[in-house]
């Protein structure tokens, strides 16, 4: 059964165009209430930052220091690490409600048991006039409550006027029933005074939560150092090397901002993806600037496509420094072995290396199409040849994610700007592609995209089988976004045929939707060609965004969390027994069923003792 039909729904893609269009209203508002745009230029602008889109209607150097501020923060939180580190704390919070589950299951029978063996060890059993069994209408609250203890039986016994038999339960009985999940359940889950969830400490929570409990809080603290750490990396860098060339200073005067803050807000555009600059024409004037390039290429890349390779390295090389038999170096082996089970954006070793050889592949092509071209106004072929090769790496790398520019694009040679466009369309292919491709746990989906997706009909054999090769998740992402394109495309020239040609209206669309923010933008202007449209046009590119950043998402995650114990019980029961293993809850439900067998004994069997069954 598909996991939306299980109670789940599209949980999570709502959940997540529920979050963007949050912020994009928030935005909006505050941006439009500084005064100086229009609201539909607000609300383009605070889509371009919540989408990593970045076509901006307006200079960002025209807009105060508070609305310059808004974006920057909009940007921090809607970026694609951080809300992926939300859903790895979504997960914890998971793991959280199932050991409190658990503790409430384990407080009941310790309650029970010690209620027993205070004196009512003594079941009896009644029956009411039409034959039923008085135990059939008590509650099982009643046996195992988590808020009161559980009542004797004997009461019911003592209000019925029906038949009643009465037989003693053995000690060792119950004993060989506890013995089947002690020996997986830590011990202080068995202890009556700390049974319950509320008197856990985070070291007990660890211990019945294992391994993946504690990689998962472990990988959180990675996320969170990575995106703090290389803010902070990419901001001083920034502001270093702008200070070093005083020359270049004097485009960040001009522009009346501090250099301090522009080196923030350079390096989190760059971090996050956006392409936002406070300079009016991109980084062309920063064009001679190799080492200012190189910092915010590195920025781009391991901000967005280069994310999961270098996780998975920094996962790696800490698991390297840790000594081998501590816990922090199993959790970190845990995130290696398992890595989609952890994180969305986590894939394992041979993936990883596939995603980043598709990377340098898609750069090299676009690089050699870039260089290729000799168009006069690109004037850096007469400077020094790495000054040539690394504007080269810096607008390659910005083609497919950030929109960024050192250079006006509307003067680059038409194929240079087909290969544009085909980039920034496949920007989050290679990503995407591999989410699919590893969206498998021990033979279970962790993520629904769609039910004809996942699952395929082998006409042959009459069976339902999964489809999970390459070229299969390279036709379903194709044949999913073009006709967006072609949607968005068709409904602005509607609007601005009159007034644009087809091709920059195409590549406006495509940037949008690719959340790539470049644009060929329009004469003696400096904004992206959106500027230009006329509101509806706008709130087509607007639409473009939103849908654009959330191509491949799942509709829902896994939801299921199983703690260690349960994976040992399944381990240990013999592979031949029906359900292969119980596991905690099997246990739980067993015990009680056992209670209810014996206290429901036919009236051929009410002379004899009924044993507690094992």
């Amino acid at each position: 059964m598909p996991l939306w039909q299980r109670g789940h729904g599209h949980t999570f893609i709502t959940a997540h165009y529920t979050y963007i269009l949050t912020w994009i209203i928030l935005a909006s508002i505050l941006l439009y209430f500084q005064g100086g745009i229009t609201y539909t230029d607000a609300l383009l602008l605070a889509s371009g930052a919540a989408t990593q889109s970045g076509q901006n209607p307006v200079d960002l150097n025209r807009l105060g220091v508070c609305q310059q501020v808004i974006l920057w923060m909009v940007a921090m939180v809607t970026n694609v690490i951080f809300v992926n580190s939300l859903v790895v704390l979504v997960r914890l919070s998971w793991f959280r409600r199932r050991l409190k589950t658990v503790a409430g299951e384990v407080k009941a029978v310790v309650r029970g048991d010690a209620y027993r063996d205070r004196g009512y060890g003594t079941m009896t059993r009644s029956t009411t006039p039409d034959g039923r069994n008085a135990i059939q209408e008590m509650n099982a609250q009643d046996l195992y409550g988590d808020e009161s203890e559980p009542q004797p039986i004997n009461h019911i016994a003592a209000s019925s006027t029906g038949p009643r038999i009465t037989f003693d339960v053995a000690a060792s009985q119950r004993q060989q029933l506890h013995q089947k999940a002690i020996s997986s359940l830590p011990p202080f889950m068995w202890h009556p005074s700390i049974a319950s969830y509320s008197d856990w400490d985070e070291t007990q929570k660890d211990e019945l939560g294992g391994t993946e409990y504690r990689a998962l809080k472990t990988l959180f603290f990675i996320l969170l150092g990575y995106f703090v750490t290389f803010h902070v990396l990419g901001a001083v860098s920034l502001l270093c090397v702008i200070l070093y060339h005083p020359e270049y200073g004097h485009v960040v005067d001009e522009i009346g901002a501090p250099k301090a803050w522009w080196a923030i807000f350079t390096a989190s555009s760059a971090f996050n993806d956006v392409g936002f600059t406070l300079t009016p024409n991109s980084m062309a004037s920063f064009n001679k600037v190799p080492l200012l390039l190189l910092v915010m290429t590195f920025l781009i890349v391991i901000g967005n496509t280069g994310f999961p390779c270098m996780l998975r390295l920094i996962i790696w090389m800490f698991g390297k420094v840790t000594e081998e038999t501590s816990r922090r170096r199993e959790e970190l082996e845990f995130l290696l072995r398992h890595p989609r089970r952890c994180f969305t954006l986590l894939f394992p070793g041979p993936d990883t290396w596939r995603l980043l050889g598709v990377l340098l592949v898609l750069n090299a092509v676009d690089l050699a199409i870039f260089l290729l071209d000799k168009q006069p106004s690109y004037n850096l072929h007469n400077d020094k040849g790495y000054t040539w090769l690394i504007n080269g790496l810096f607008q390659v790398a910005s083609t497919r994610t950030a929109g960024f520019t050192i250079t006006s694009l509307a003067d680059l040679h038409p194929a240079v700007q087909i290969s544009f466009v085909v980039m920034m369309y496949i920007s989050a292919f290679p990503t995407t592609i591999a989410m699919r491709k590893t969206n498998v746990y021990e033979e279970k989906s962790l993520a629904i995209y769609s039910d004809a997706e996942s699952i395929l009909t082998d006409n042959d054999q009459g069976t339902q089988t999964r489809r999970n090769d390459l070229w299969y998740h390279i036709q379903k992402q194709l044949s999913f976004d073009l006709w967006y394109i072609v949607l968005g495309t068709f409904l602005i020239a509607l609007a601005e045929s009159d007034r644009f040609p087809l091709f920059s209206v195409l590549f406006e669309v495509v940037s949008a939707y690719g959340t790539v923010g470049l644009s060929l933008g329009y004469a003696w202007t400096e904004s992206s060609l959106c500027s230009q449209f006329r509101d509806v046009s706008k709130l087509v590119i607007l639409a473009m965004q939103v849908r654009g950043r959330h191509r491949g998402l799942p509709y829902a995650l896994d939801h299921a969390v199983m703690l260690p114990y349960e994976l040992h019980q399944d381990e240990s029961e013999d592979e031949n027994e029906e359900g292969n293993g119980f596991g905690w809850r099997r246990w739980i439900r067993r015990r009680r069923s056992d209670l209810s067998s014996l206290l429901s004994v036919t009236d051929t069997e009410e002379n004899e003792p009924e044993p507690l069954l094992g």
